[in-house]
């Protein structure tokens, strides 16, 4: 099951207002936990406090520590000697704790976080659980996902699969495969809002959501496949969570081929084919979607290999930017002067460059060769990294 973190917690709604004073870098931390002290904490006596701390993360009003900046640093070390995971502190006595005490909670990667004393712990602790409960039920059915989308997947094992899946799904479907990649660079980076997106998604019977691979998968249903021909409100509905997402959304299709819809959507948004939203439809994936199935094919990864290995020493020993420039050619449609100036280079340099990876790659004869090559190259070096 997938770990709960204090970063987890922090993106749930019920923390909109709630601030990091200290311990930023044990955000990672695990969150097994939820436990309340609002006793008197005395650390000559074993008795005052409860034991199990370890991966708590936990609640209090730190009522004892006004005006006892002694108290409070006592409090903190205990914290940290059994390695509570956060300390969030409802702020109805204290809205700041002393300096010592944020100096030994950035040293020991303990995030001490200030919550409004208008929000009940009840509702804190019932939030963070509905949490655990919807990853493990993301994880559940990740694990059903993958062996429907399974080679080895009988069809009447399909069939059972689906209403495990969502026994609510109506007769079509489309899926849509997100994973949140910072677009000027084409890498993968972490979904910080994907509680929300999970809890939104749950709220619609006919529909699912829960983790795949390296994303979020997403798989809406609908009554008909008349007049469905825009995917805009989903796109729109994924966005406002996940702006920085590239989005692979498949064909509608019978319910009966759920599978085949999520090896479209998963297959589109690691196509590299996405338009500058982030956007890709299966449809206008063209050559990456013999190239997504080939990707893992030792073949293909010998040919990658021969094609980006010289270009890349050349890089290294030279530093002449040779793959800067062949991806600058591609994405400017193979215009030399466009491709100058958006590297702010004379057209020239950029003939000269282009001529130089034509010297150290196997291509064929032709230019026509030449310039399938590049793209070649480019498409798997794309997809490479959103994998």
């Amino acid at each position: 099951m997938k770990d709960i973190t204090v970063l987890d917690v922090l993106h749930l709604p019920i923390m909109a207002n709630a601030e990091l004073k200290a311990g930023q870098n044990g955000l990672s931390n695990i969150v097994s936990y939820v436990n309340v002290l609002d006793n008197y904490y005395d650390e000559t006596d074993s008795e005052s406090t409860p034991v199990n701390y370890g991966q708590n993360l936990y609640l209090t009003s730190m009522a004892y520590g006004v005006d006892n900046e002694k108290y409070i640093n006592v409090l903190i070390r205990h914290f940290i000697d059994m390695k509570v995971s956060a300390l969030f502190i409802i702020d109805e006595y204290l809205d700041e704790l002393p300096e010592s005490a944020y100096e030994l909670a950035n040293t020991h990667k303990l995030p001490i976080i200030f919550i409004d004393s208008s929000t009940p712990y009840a509702l804190i602790i019932s939030s963070i659980m509905e949490l655990k409960l919807s990853y493990h039920e993301s994880e559940l059915h990740e694990n059903l996902i993958h062996e429907l989308v399974s080679s080895q997947c009988k069809e009447e094992r399909k069939l059972e699969i689906i209403p495990l899946l969502n026994k609510n799904f109506h007769s079509y479907i489309r899926a849509f495969y997100c994973v949140n990649t910072d677009l000027s660079s084409n890498k993968i980076t972490a979904i910080s809002n994907e509680v929300y997106l999970l809890n939104k998604i749950r709220e619609n019977k006919f529909a699912l959501g829960c983790h795949y691979k390296k994303g979020m998968l997403i798989i809406r249903s609908y009554h008909t496949a008349a007049n469905i021909s825009s995917c805009e409100d989903e796109i729109q509905f994924i966005r406002r969570m996940l702006p920085n997402a590239v989005i692979g959304i498949s064909e509608l299709l019978p319910l009966k081929q759920l599978d085949e819809v999520i090896v479209q959507a998963s297959m589109a948004s690691l196509s590299g084919a996405h338009d500058i939203n982030g956007t890709v439809y299966f449809r206008d994936i063209g050559l990456s979607k013999l190239l997504v199935k080939l990707l893992s094919n030792p073949l293909l990864e010998d040919y990658f290999n021969e094609l980006y290995s010289p270009i890349a020493e050349h890089d290294k020993k030279y530093h002449s930017n040779l793959i800067e420039t062949m991806t600058a050619f591609i994405e400017c449609d193979l215009d030399h002067v466009k491709t100058g100036k958006l590297l702010h280079i004379h057209v020239n340099t950029v003939r000269y460059r282009l001529n130089k990876i034509r010297e150290l790659i196997p291509y064929g004869r032709s230019s026509l060769d030449f310039t399938q090559t590049l793209y070649f190259l480019y498409k798997i070096m794309k997809m490479k990294a959103l994998t």
